[in-house]
């Protein structure tokens, strides 16, 4: 046969917008080099970071000796295997890579028909290597042509004059999906079968073959089978291979006198019936697939736009240097910061936010979201922190009140270095010192949206010149080591006096961690005072 050539391509999401590359022919390099197949203009990705190379199963991704490595799916991998939907993530870029297959449907319906069409062979053999074939197939699509010509074939072997499939996971949930006379008309109908034997074989997982055995003409003893004049029924359950459970149900009857029904072998129909329910699983299987195919590039497509609401160019100041990274423990995350210029009427300066939501995933980043919008609107309308942090407090309180709230820090740094800061439940900030030291700024409230009654209160200071301040998400603090042991104060402590306290601190905790994903986002912002 005819080998089925499926087109391969990447759908890349570099956080501005979203394009797709062909991958014409392998190996298929991708890095920052320019004569690479994929050229990503990005400082933290690699010269030569990886090559998808095909054998043949299909797609593998390997990694070239990047210096941040390869992640498929959120897992860093040296080599791995690509299936349609998966999502590559190369470093800490930001620059995720979503593989796909598109499948080639003509090719498969021209494949089932030469088995359909070939001269040699029995019936079965031919009905067996078509179901064999049409598994092979991950396109649900053509399901309908493929359950069709399983009942013509059936209906030859058995001299049954119907036959039905139903698909249902449970006797009240069956619902027609294919059906077929013996002059290959096709069915709709149903409403002249024995729904009684139907619902008796779903509910007790047992085949029902029923029959004119005697030889008379006499119709089986069912009350639906005497209205419709049946003498002759076979309804089998299919069931998943390995769960057992309910996919659907195979139908076939007469009512004409007929001894063919009844001469064939229960061996022969369980072969059709198991052939059908793993055609049926694996179509589910596939169904499962694309619903997390559609998921995962909905949720690149939210990374990317929360990406582009968090600020990747923080404004600047002439008498502070900011600088700020999060990174995300799934595609969307909790954690956002932001610096918010401040209007001269309600001080100067700028506000810098950095907060956490409850829980992870797309809830935590809807809501982190619409924060960050309430919080940026406050500010731009002059509000003072205490009032910004009560307005959002109201708001979750009233909307959304028990079920999420967030830690949120924020300070207002006015150009003579003079500093209001207010913590509503959040890790404490450290203040570090031009000779080294350092010290957590303590003090704070409750977490945000926890408690309508909560009130919040600002405290002030000045950050002495050349002196630094840093704010962070729990997840950085929280990040455990093999032996479940905290990164903790004391290891973070020892990193933020450095030249670049962001690049030490998350390589010192990667370490700490050797190099495990991380459970929670993990966020950091830096400012410090130059003039």
């Amino acid at each position: 046969m005819e080998a089925l050539q499926p087109q391969a391509r990447l759908v890349i999401h570099d956080g501005t917008a979203s394009r797709t590359v062909a991958i014409g022919s392998t190996p298929f390099t991708i890095g920052r080099q320019t004569d690479r197949d994929l050229v990503l203009a990005n400082a933290q990705i690699s010269r030569q970071h990886a090559v998808i190379q095909q054998d043949a199963e299909g797609y593998l991704i390997q990694d070239s000796g990047s210096s941040q490595g390869t992640l498929v799916n959120g897992v860093r991998k040296e080599n791995v295997r690509l299936g349609s939907g998966d999502r590559i993530q190369l470093g800490a870029s930001g620059v995720v890579l979503v593989f796909d297959i598109e499948e080639e449907h003509p090719s498969a319906r021209a494949l089932l028909s030469r088995i359909s069409a070939a001269p040699t062979g029995t019936e079965l053999e031919k009905l067996s290597l078509f179901l064999q074939a049409a598994q092979s197939f991950n396109n649900t699509r053509i399901l309908d042509d493929v359950l069709a010509t399983m009942i013509e074939y059936t209906l030859r072997l058995t001299g049954a004059e119907r036959g039905f499939v139903f698909l249902g996971d449970s006797p009240a949930a069956l619902a027609l999906c294919s059906g077929l006379s013996s002059d290959g008309h096709t069915l709709v109908d149903d409403s002249n079968i024995s729904h009684s034997i139907v619902r008796d074989a779903a509910q007790s997982g047992q085949e029902f073959i029923i029959g004119d055995v005697s030889g008379d003409g006499r119709p089986i003893g069912r009350e639906s089978a005497v209205v419709h004049e049946l003498r002759s029924v076979i309804a089998i359950p299919l069931r998943g291979r390995n769960s057992e459970r309910l996919l659907g149900l195979l139908y076939l009857d007469s009512r004409l006198r007929t001894s063919t029904l009844n001469r064939v072998s229960r061996e022969i129909l369980d072969a059709i019936a198991t052939e059908a329910a793993n055609l049926l699983e694996n179509a589910r299987m596939v169904q499962a697939e694309r619903a997390a195919d559609l998921m995962r590039n909905e949720l690149a497509i939210a990374a990317s736009i929360q990406k582009s609401v968090i600020a990747s160019e923080l404004p600047t100041f002439p008498y502070a240097s900011i600088a700020a990274c999060t990174a995300q423990c799934t595609e969307v995350g909790g954690d956002f910061y932001d610096v918010i210029p401040v209007p001269e009427s309600a001080g100067g300066g700028f506000v810098a936010i950095v907060a956490d939501v409850s829980g992870k995933g797309m809830p935590a980043a809807l809501l982190a979201a619409i924060i960050q919008g309430m919080m940026y609107a406050q500010i731009r309308g002059a509000a003072s922190l205490v009032d910004a942090f009560s307005t959002v407090n109201t708001f979750l309180c009233s909307r959304i009140s028990g079920q999420k709230y967030v830690t949120m820090l924020a300070l207002h740094y006015r150009p003579s270095g003079e500093i209001e800061l207010v913590n509503g439940g959040h890790v404490l900030p450290y203040l570090v010192l031009h000779d080294g030291g350092t010290q957590q700024i303590t003090g704070g409230d409750l977490p945000v949206g926890l408690f309508a009654t909560a009130e919040f209160h600002s405290i002030t200071l000045k950050l002495p010149l050349a002196a630094r301040l840093v704010l962070l998400s729990d997840g950085i603090t929280e990040t455990e080591n093999l032996e479940g042991v905290p990164f903790g104060s004391g290891e973070l402590a020892a990193q933020l006096g450095s030249s670049d306290p962001i690049a030490t601190t998350f390589a010192a905790m990667n370490r700490f961690s050797n190099d495990a994903p991380p459970l929670d986002d993990c966020t950091i912002l830096v400012i410090d005072r130059t003039a």
